[in-house]
């Protein structure tokens, strides 16, 4: 018994030792902050159950992306847009309009590249792409905005976020951003479209018409949540520009990323001046958004 009892003591006494130096650290030597890159995709939206939804477009801007924007304009709904950077400089008269009416504009790498084992092994490779992707789209991020990451084909590991969160403007990036719905075709077992995704219908040479009821019944089915889309081909403004008269009739409220609550835990205040990404140990401020 005197054993145990030994073993009991020694434990409560090495705990209590344990406690009393994370009590007298500095709270940002054992807390991480809440916010930097996350080490998976984030699945969870909030959204789901809200009849809410938080509209988001892919891979442009493109000669499409102009229409887009009236089309949400008619229906007085304010998305996010996940920019490819290198495409930035070619319709830069589209992005001042997202921003001057209001949309999300956030960072979807410079050149779509699949993220995976080679940036795994070279993850100074992420600075070209999300690095160069923030310069690219900075002077068009409104004051105040967040600043958001989706990972092209959804590939994330986790070496990118310690990598990442080690850099002095890309750590205040929420993501990498998922999403609740759009992100494959599935039919029941009647042969219905129960839910689609716009890059896989036009690859099946499937209509607006079919995709779209494919979206409106996922989106009924969750009751909302974060759509994912495109808005690269002109198949996708035609969905969108009939789905939207539907959902708005249907009472659906439309949100941006700055306004998901359940993003909250992974959002920390940017400073009013964001460096830009490291390229060689050296630093400089990012242009101020205009």
């Amino acid at each position: 018994m005197l054993w145990k009892f030994a073993s009991f003591v020694g434990t409560a006494v090495a705990t209590t030792a344990l406690a009393l130096v994370f009590m007298t650290l500095p709270a940002q030597q054992f807390e991480p902050a809440n916010a930097y890159f996350q080490e998976t995709n984030i699945y969870r939206s909030g959204l789901v159950g809200t009849r809410t939804l938080a509209l988001t477009f892919d891979d442009g801007p493109s000669a499409h992306t102009g229409e887009l924007l009236d089309v949400l304009a008619q229906n007085k709904v304010h998305a996010t847009f996940f920019v490819v950077g290198s495409r930035v400089a070619f319709h830069s008269d589209i992005m001042e309009r997202m921003m001057r009416e209001g949309h999300v504009v956030a960072n979807h790498s410079f050149s779509h590249a699949r993220m995976g084992r080679r940036y795994a092994s070279h993850p100074e490779l992420l600075i070209t792409q999300i690095g160069d992707s923030n310069t690219a789209i900075a002077p068009y991020v409104r004051p105040g905005q967040g600043l958001y990451f989706r990972a092209p084909y959804g590939v994330w590991r986790r070496v990118h976020a310690e990598f990442l969160n080690q850099d002095p403007a890309l750590k205040y990036y929420v993501g990498p951003v998922y999403w609740d719905i759009g992100g494959n075709i599935a039919y029941d077992d009647e042969g219905n479209m129960r839910a689609a995704a716009d890059w896989d219908c036009w690859s099946q040479d499937l209509t607006s018409d079919q995709c779209g009821e494919g979206y409106l019944r996922e989106i009924r089915r969750k009751k909302g949540g974060i759509v994912l889309m495109h808005d690269i081909r002109q198949r996708s403004l035609a969905m969108v520009q009939a789905m939207l008269p539907t959902l708005v009739a249907e009472g659906y409220s439309f949100v941006t990323l700055d306004e998901l609550r359940e993003f909250d835990q992974y959002r920390t205040p940017l400073p009013q001046e964001v460096p830009v990404a490291a390229r060689d140990g050296q630093h400089r401020l990012a242009a101020p958004a205009r």
